[in-house]
């Protein structure tokens, strides 16, 4: 996974953030999940020729196993795309997906289902291990074709991106494909994926692959292009997308296509390559019994099915809410029983482990095991089915999955990862004890009983080696391959079920007869095998299209379930008598009819590149260069391997004499991220630029901000300065900043000049909550200048200001984003802020206001929103609470009980010239604006005491537009929304209402209510709304008010 695609957008909004953040949020209400850092690593690493490897405690084994594949890969990326690393890469490896979550060096969490990321910052790549050395493999892989990309295309880091201009936005589908394309060429899984979509003619437009398309549907592209052009073409085309900076072009150049004719090239390959499949196979549907329908549900998964003993229930994992939850459903029509299990919601059950899933009952049926992320670890959870109730068992293991129960009822199974190895382990719920039973280097997974207990059944890449070998490399071992086995809990012995070329997996055994069931990948196609452990022999009682996986088998064996894969989802289905069903014979798919077809590339990249030599540049290859920095990447492509870069490194500086490599530790360096100029608007001082540098170390864990506008004087600029310290569970913050604003009119100006000195930290309890601590120190000076004679000023008012300030939050947000703003579960911000009598401070005041937000999903596209905020403050210097308009509000007109103004913010002009203005720079500096009340004039009530509710139906509006003139524009996802806005700021007492003098009539006093409606636009560097409103009175409505607005949703 890449985030660069998207790297100009997150670089507005990380630095628009800081920008605004530092120096007004003094009571920010801030929301958001959690990176919890629940370990402290002691990193070291290694380096190879082109990478540093990063590594912490006892992982060397897995540091020296990314080396070696990352030099491979090397090989293999760069005669593909015809390029060289211009930088080095550092890779940096997490021994479990729970590590991985903690990583500093990107702010994005790391869910359930993201494998590895690539940056752009420094190009760094980070990836965890999870048990399986084909999947680590593929994903380092994966990631270090996006590390050529940045590389090739950006310049290796942000900062090249931005200083360069280059204005290409790389579709997601060209380089996720691509990726996954180079990675693994192709498998039995993809091809799986692109029969389905091509059988069924749901195959898209290349323009509009998404979710999880961009990946296998852009896997297929460039095996289109690699099959029908040559992988030559490859190359060819990313090196002209670099030259033009357009990537239709690209493809124009290379090989004659627009994205129209592409798309209808790739639409018939795919005809071609699958129709023929289709004769003899059959529909998951016509073979089995469907319990669920994804189509109907609207959604992706339901998987991991796991029949109750009765017969009578089944346990599924499904995302049909939205999230990742365990339901029960009838085995026999599939209706939901109940939800079990809430996933994503809570610290207990943050994942659920849906791609290595597990579900087990125990065999009285009255509690089913599974293993979810627990805070800081896995652990295993028994749920009581009929009562709720949870018991939790956590171990010494870094991760925890599929968990099996003993038909004895005693003992659990379950795989457990530690280190670079993933094992086996029983644990005995009578005595409490945890055996690892396997304890090698070799990747095991998908336990399950034998029907008296005393085997398991197991699927695992370990080939012949029953037992590992003594110094035994993984690196030289074939581990693409899983076949089954069997331990024998009596002899603790293994033994070997399956030996095939092919991946067998997901084993079930039958409870009536001495009969395996498993699924495997043999001539193509994932079906349904019988074993019979007596004879050894194997028979295949499916030939599905798609295919058929994670098997659950009745006592009686009566029903096999199983889930499937069909029409561009996950179902779970019932298979009747699977015994009794006779032999098929399973007919090659075109895949596997062709073979392991290699093209001549893998050989080029063990030999060609190796009689590459570095040449210099003639001077005739200059007659069509471009010699200004910023407009490089239009050069036409004289030589992209010629070795402009950094030289790799020679074996010696990265290896011992005896083979073994050279060990650092890590050293905190701080290197350049970025500098890079950015504007922000806010609504009190208005439109503001600076310039921003951005430090980090290479984990990320320590971060310097600079930020300037410097072009006057230290005391008549905006800078600012900020460090954080990200390593260990609690953050804290550093800030100084300083800004200076003037206004002014024909005779005199106004500079308005605030410091501050800011010492924060924020301590996470889980993803979901945190407090949040800080203290801070403001000087602000209001100085007037009168005009002495030509361009000569003299100092007039000169009004200072100073106060130590205290703020405490506590935060709570288990919400799910969807395309313009939150779309279910619940946020809050609780807050407290009080002025301290120390450091000459003038202001006293205590104010304590809630922010709460409740998300209701009522379908998959349909949101109800609720907002309740409410705030009082307290003391001599109490603080103001504004209310009316909306935030980041470009243009509109605000009406309220008939009266309009234009005003979009808070204007410093109009207080030039207040009595007090000391109360003018405490209303000024220590405000608190609540928003949006659409309808209603900016800032139109204000007070001490504050309620505000929000009402909003979210709904989809226009799904994909595209326009033709006077710009081709394609928009989509546009979204709708209705709103009812209602509040309140008072000082004193409330009054609802007064009689107008100048009508007579009775009016709203502190209140002010507004509807309306308004569409949203994901332009991706920012939300554009508009919106419409009326102000409501106690005689009616207002004429409708239009305003234009930046910003996510509430």
């Amino acid at each position: 996974m890449i985030h660069s695609k998207d790297m100009k957008r997150m670089l507005h909004i990380t630095l628009i953030a800081i920008v605004l953040a530092a120096p007004f949020s003094l009571m920010g209400q801030n929301f958001g999940k959690n990176k919890v850092q629940y370990r402290t690593f002691d990193w070291s690493y290694i380096q190879s020729a082109h990478f540093d490897i990063y590594f912490y405690g006892e992982n060397l084994q897995l540091a020296e196993f990314t080396s070696e594949v990352s030099e491979k890969a090397y090989d293999q990326i760069g005669l593909h795309l015809n390029w060289d690393l211009k930088k080095r890469i550092s890779i940096i490896v997490y021994s479990s997906h729970n590590d991985f979550q903690q990583t500093n060096v990107t702010y994005q969490y790391m869910p359930e289902g993201v494998g590895g990321v690539t940056e752009l910052f420094k190009n760094r790549i980070v990836i965890p291990f999870e048990g399986s050395y084909e999947q680590f493999r593929h994903v380092i892989h994966h990631e270090l074709v996006h590390g050529f990309i940045n590389d090739m295309i950006y310049g290796g880091s942000a900062q090249s991106l931005i200083s360069n201009r280059i204005q290409i936005r790389i579709p997601l589908w060209m380089n996720e494909g691509l990726a996954e394309y180079l990675s693994m060429k192709w498998d039995t899984q993809a091809d799986m994926i692109m029969r389905d979509v091509a059988v069924n003619e749901r195959i898209p437009d290349i323009r509009e692959l998404e979710y999880y398309m961009v990946y296998k549907g852009g896997q297929s592209v460039w095996k289109f292009i690699a099959d029908t052009y040559g992988w030559q073409k490859i190359g060819e085309i990313w090196g002209r997308a670099k030259q033009k900076q357009n990537v239709e072009e690209a493809f124009e150049h290379s090989v004659g296509l627009d994205y129209k004719d592409l798309s209808k090239r790739w639409e018939k390959y795919l005809k071609k390559e699958y129709w023929p499949d289709f004769a003899g196979r059959e529909y998951l549907e016509d073979y089995a019994h469907r319990l669920t329908d994804h189509e109907e549900l609207q959604n992706y998964f339901n998987v991991s099915p796991a029949i109750s003993p009765d017969g009578g229930r089944i346990a599924i994992l499904t995302n049909r809410s939205g999230y990742a939850d365990v339901y029960l459903i009838s085995a026999e029509d599939g209706k939901v029983l109940k939800k079990l299990v809430k996933g994503n919601r809570t610290p207990d059950f943050e994942e659920l482990k849906w791609l290595q899933p597990g579900l087990s009952w125990s065999p009285d049926g009255k509690k089913i095991v599974l293993a979810a992320k627990s805070g800081e670890s896995d652990a295993l959870y028994i749920i009581d089915v009929d009562s709720g109730k949870e018991r939790k068992l956590t171990f010494d293991l870094e991760g925890i999955f599929t968990a099996s129960w003993s038909p004895v009822g005693n003992k659990i199974a379950f795989i457990g990862n530690k280190n670079n190895s993933s094992d086996l382990y029983i644990y005995d719920l009578k005595d409490k004890s945890l055996l690892n039973l396997t304890k090698d280097i070799f990747s095991d997974s998908e336990p399950t009983w034998s029907p008296d207990g005393s085997k398991l059944l197991f699927v695992s890449d370990r080939g012949d080696h029953l037992l590992e070998p003594d110094e035994f490399s993984m690196i030289d071992h074939d581990y693409r391959q899983t076949d089954l086995y069997l331990y024998d809990l009596k002899s603790n012995a293994i033994l070997r079920i399956t030996n095939t070329p092919d991946s067998e997996n997901y084993p079930a055994w039958s409870h009536t007869t001495n009969t395996l069931a498993y699924t495997a990948d043999r001539n193509g196609v994932w079906n349904l095998y019988l074993y019979d452990l007596d004879s050894g022999s194997s028979r295949a009682i499916s030939n599905v299209l798609t295919g058929i996986f994670q098997l659950s088998w009745s006592n009686d064996d009566q029903n096999l379930i199983f889930s499937g894969y069909s029409d561009i989802g996950w179902d779970i289905y019932s298979l009747t008598n699977p015994l009794d069903m006779e032999s098929v014979d399973v007919k090659a798919s075109n895949f596997a009819l062709k073979g392991d077809e290699t093209d001549d590339s893998e050989q080029e990249s063990n030999d060609k590149r190796k009689k590459r030599k570095h040449r210099g540049l003639d001077e005739s290859e200059f007659t069509r260069w471009i010699f200004a920095s910023e407009y490089s990447h239009y050069n036409d492509e004289v030589d992209s391997t010629s070795g402009l870069g950094e030289e790799p490194l020679a074996l010696g500086d990265y290896m011992e004499e005896g083979g073994d490599y050279l060990i650092h530790p890590y050293k905190t360096r701080f290197s350049l991220d970025l500098v890079n100029g950015q504007a922000s608007f806010s609504n009190v001082f208005g439109y503001m630029g600076t310039t921003l540098f951005a430090f980090s170390d290479i984990l990320g864990d320590h971060r310097i901000f600079l930020g300037t506008e410097m072009v006057i004087s230290p005391e008549n600029s905006d800078y600012f300065f900020q460090y954080d310290y990200l390593r260990k569970r609690t953050d804290y913050s550093f800030s100084f900043y300083h800004t200076a604003n003037f206004f002014g009119s024909q005779y005199q100006f106004l500079r308005l000049r605030h410091y501050a000195l800011d010492l924060s930290l924020a301590r996470p309890f889980s993803r979901f909550q945190r407090i949040e601590l800080g203290i801070s120190t403001h000087t602000i000076n209001h100085r007037l200048y009168n005009l002495a004679g030509f361009d000569e000023y003299e100092i007039g008012e000169d009004i200072s200001l100073k106060a130590l300030t205290y703020r405490l939050n506590w935060i709570y947000d288990n919400s799910v984003w969807g395309f313009t703003g939150p779309g279910d579960g619940f946020r809050a911000n609780l807050q407290y802020f009080q002025s301290l009598n120390a450091y000459g401070n003038k202001l006293d005041f205590k104010t304590v206001m809630l922010d709460a937000r409740r998300y209701f999903r009522l379908s998959r596209i349909y949101t109800f929103t609720l907002r309740v905020m409410a705030g009082q403050s307290f003391g001599t210097d109490a603080q103001k609470f504004f209310l009316g308009g909306v935030d980041n509000w470009i243009f509109g007109v605000g009406e309220t009980n008939g009266v309009t103004d234009e005003s979009t913010r808070f204007n410093p002009d109009e207080y030039l010239f207040e009595s007090d203005q000391e109360d003018y720079l405490k209303n000024l500096y220590f405000s608190i604006f609540a928003l949006p009340v659409r309808g209603t004039r900016f800032l139109e009530r204000a007070g001490t005491s504050l309620f505000l509710t929000n009402f909003e139906f979210r709904f989809p509006f226009v799904n994909y537009l595209a326009l033709g003139f006077p710009l081709k524009i394609i928009f989509g996802n546009i979204r709708g929304v209705m709103f009812v806005d209602a509040g309140a700021a008072w000082d004193g007492d409330f009054n609802y209402s007064y009689v107008n003098p100048n009508t007579g009539r009775e009016e709203f006093d502190d209140i002010i209510v507004d509807y309306g409606v308004g569409i949203r636009i994901n332009l991706g560097y920012f939300i554009l709304r508009l919106d419409t409103a009326w102000d409501y009175t106690m005689h009616g409505s207002s004429r409708p008010q239009y305003y234009l607005s930046l910003g996510t949703d509430l």
